[in-house]
C-alpha cells in the first residue's frame, strides 16, 4: 500500500498541535517556578500552614495511625519539625486523609511545592471548563480578563500560600456542570457526593442542589450522590469503623470555638452585637433564612429553565453566606458564580469592558474590605463578597437562560 499523501491541512493540524504543546509545556514549567517561590517564601515552621494538616493526615494514615489520635498527631509534628500546630488533630472527615496519602509519601517540602503546582493547574482547568459550556464564540475572549481576575483574587492567594484544598474543591464543581451539561448525570452526582469531604460547604451545596434534583427529576444524579456518599463512608469504616464518631467529636469542638469569627451572617451578627450569643442566632438565623428563601424562589421559579451551571452557582454562593464555618480561601469556589454570571451578562448583550471588569471589581471590593477588617482585626466583612456575587446571581442567572440537557 502506498502511504497517504501529507496534505496541507495535516501539516496545519500539526503545526497547531506543536505549538499549543510547547505552550503547555512552557505554562507548567511557569506554574512549577511559581509553586517553588511561594512554598519558599513561607516561614511555616514558626506560623504553620493548613497544607501542614494535610499532609500530616496523609503520613499517619501511611503508617496506620488515626488523624484523630491528638497524641500522634503532636508527636508527628515534632518529628518532622512542621512548625507551630495550627489544629491539635485533622478537622476534616477520614476518607479525604486517605484521599491525601500520595502526598504523605514524599518529603513535606516537596509534597507541598507539588500540591500548589496542581493547585495552580486545577484552577486553571475549571476556568477552562467553565469557558467550554458556551457556545458562543465570543465567549473565548474572557479568558484573559477572567485569569487576570483570579490572580488578584485574594481567596486565590490564600489557598496557594496556605496549601488549601480549595483549588480541588473548584475543580469537582466545574466538571459537575461539565458533566451534567452533556448529559451525564450519574458520574456528575458521583462527584457531587464528593463533596462532602469538605462538609462546612459541601453538606449545604449538596442539599441545595438536591432540591433542584428532585424538583426537574433527574434520578441517575441523585442516584450518582448517594453512591459516592456510600463508598466514601464504607471507604472509612474500613479503615477505622469509629471515624464517624471521632470526627464528630471533633467538627463539633471546631465549630464551637470558632462560631461567629467567620465570613458568614453568623459572624456578621456576632460583630453587630458585639458577641452576644442569643444576637447572633437570631440576626444571623433572620438573615440565613431571607438568603435561603430567594434562593428557593429562584429556583421553584426557574428550575425547568436553569442550567447545571447556574443552579451550582447559586447553591454555592449561598452556601458561602449561611453555613455556620467557612474562611476567606474558602470563596474561592466564587469563581465558579463570577465566570458563570459574566459570562450570562454577555449572553444578554452587555458592552464587553463591562463585563470584563466584574472581576477586577470584586477584587477591588475585597481590597477595601482587608483595609476594614484589619482595621477591626477581624475577617468578617468578607461576607459582602459571597452576597454580592449572589445579588449577581439571582439578577442575571434566571429563566432567560435556555435550559440545558
Amino acid at each position: 500500500m502506498k502511504p497517504k499523501p501529507v496534505t496541507n491541512s495535516n501539516k496545519a493540524y500539526r503545526i497547531r498541535w506543536y505549538w499549543w504543546g510547547l505552550l503547555g509545556l512552557l505554562l507548567s514549567l511557569s506554574i512549577y517556578a511559581l509553586a517553588v517561590r511561594i512554598v519558599n517564601s513561607i516561614d511555616y515552621l514558626n506560623n504553620g500552614t493548613d497544607f501542614s494538616s494535610f499532609w500530616m493526615a496523609g503520613k499517619l494514615i501511611l503508617q496506620g495511625k488515626s488523624p484523630y489520635d491528638i497524641v500522634a498527631w503532636g508527636e508527628g509534628f515534632r518529628r518532622f519539625e512542621l512548625g507551630f500546630l495550627l489544629t491539635p488533630v485533622f478537622l476534616y472527615p477520614l476518607p479525604l486523609a486517605l484521599l491525601l496519602t500520595p502526598l504523605g509519601m514524599l518529603p513535606f517540602h516537596n509534597a507541598y511545592i507539588i500540591w500548589v503546582t496542581l493547585t495552580q493547574l486545577m484552577i486553571i482547568a475549571s476556568l477552562a471548563i467553565l469557558l467550554t459550556l458556551e457556545t458562543n464564540p465570543r465567549s473565548k475572549l474572557f479568558i484573559i480578563p477572567l485569569f487576570i481576575g483570579i490572580m488578584f483574587f485574594r481567596p486565590t492567594i490564600l489557598t496557594l500560600t496556605q496549601g488549601q484544598v480549595s483549588g480541588l474543591f473548584l475543580f469537582a464543581l466545574a466538571w459537575i456542570a461539565f458533566l451534567w451539561q452533556k448529559g451525564k448525570w450519574f458520574w456528575g452526582g458521583f462527584l457531587l457526593g464528593l463533596l462532602v469531604l469538605k462538609p462546612n460547604l459541601g453538606f449545604m451545596v449538596i442539599l441545595l442542589v438536591f432540591v433542584w434534583l428532585l424538583l426537574d427529576k433527574k434520578w441517575m444524579a441523585l442516584c450518582g450522590t448517594l453512591a459516592s456518599g456510600i463508598f466514601l463512608l464504607i471507604a472509612g469504616l474500613i479503615y477505622n469503623p469509629a471515624w464517624i464518631i471521632q470526627y464528630l467529636q471533633v467538627g463539633s469542638n471546631k465549630l464551637a470555638k470558632t462560631f461567629g469569627g467567620s465570613p458568614t451572617v453568623w459572624g456578621l451578627g456576632a460583630l453587630i452585637s458585639h458577641n452576644r450569643t442569643v444576637a447572633t442566632l437570631i440576626i444571623g438565623s433572620l438573615a440565613g433564612l431571607i438568603l435561603l428563601f430567594w434562593f428557593f424562589r429562584g429556583l421553584l421559579h426557574s428550575h425547568a429553565t436553569l442550567r447545571p451551571v447556574s443552579v451550582l452557582a447559586l447553591a454555592v454562593s449561598v452556601t458561602l453566606l449561611v453555613t455556620p464555618y467557612t474562611w476567606t480561601y474558602d470563596q474561592l469556589l466564587l469563581i465558579l458564580p463570577i465566570s458563570a454570571v459574566i459570562l450570562a451578562m454577555d449572553r444578554s448583550g452587555v458592552r464587553f469592558p463591562l463585563t470584563a471588569s466584574i472581576f477586577l471589581g470584586i477584587d477591588v471590593l475585597v481590597v477595601i474590605l482587608l483595609f476594614f477588617d484589619t482595621l477591626l482585626q477581624v475577617e468578617i466583612l468578607n461576607v459582602l463578597v459571597p452576597l454580592v456575587v449572589f445579588c449577581l446571581c439571582l439578577w442575571k442567572l434566571d429563566s432567560r437562560i435556555p435550559a440545558q440537557a
